[in-house]
């Protein structure tokens, strides 16, 4: 067996500890470091993730209840409405008949349960003021419409009047059910 000094003794057991303490900070230490420097950074972005899914969350909630209103108004929308006719007298009543020039229907199947029907109709030679008027005849109706789009112009022959393309929609339930 090998006699060391004291001072060597000092020595060894210094250097047992400084490996010790470099070997606990390589495999303990620093890990936790890096492991707190990266969810330092990580945090903030999961946190803002999360906002975001909060936020389209109560998007969807929305989306959600509209969708489901407009399936219980669907599925009250009176037996045998159909908007062309609905369309046809509306513009009659209001004396529009001879400014129709084209009107076309689409019934697009949107899922197995509903249907939309579209009526596109061009329109000539309307002042603002009838347009406004059938605007709000489509808004204040009890049946289940919605304007689709409009498009309108100044009529070309005279810019006191306007030309319009409007398209007027309803959700039918098929009768399937």
């Amino acid at each position: 067996m090998i006699r060391l000094t004291r001072r060597e003794r000092w020595l060894v057991v210094g250097l047992v500890v400084l490996v010790a303490a470099w070997a606990s900070f390589v495999l303990g230490i620093r890990p936790a470091i890096e492991r707190i420097e990266t969810l330092n950074r990580v945090i903030p972005e999961k946190q803002r993730e999360l906002e975001e899914l909060r936020v389209k969350s109560a998007q969807y909630l929305t989306f959600q209840a509209g969708l489901d209103d407009l399936k219980r108004k669907a599925a009250s929308e009176e037996k045998g409405f159909e908007l062309l006719p609905f369309w046809e007298s509306i513009t009659q009543e209001y004396g529009l008949a001879k400014k129709v020039a084209a009107m076309e229907q689409e019934v697009l199947q949107r899922n197995s349960n509903y249907s939309e029907t579209i009526v596109e109709t061009e329109l000539e030679n309307l002042t603002l003021k009838q347009l406004i008027e059938l605007l709000l005849k489509i808004k204040s109706s009890n049946h289940l419409l919605r304007i689709k789009s409009l498009y309108t112009k100044k009529n070309a022959t005279n810019p006191n009047f306007l030309d319009a393309t409007i398209q007027i929609s309803t959700l039918k339930l098929n009768e399937t059910m």
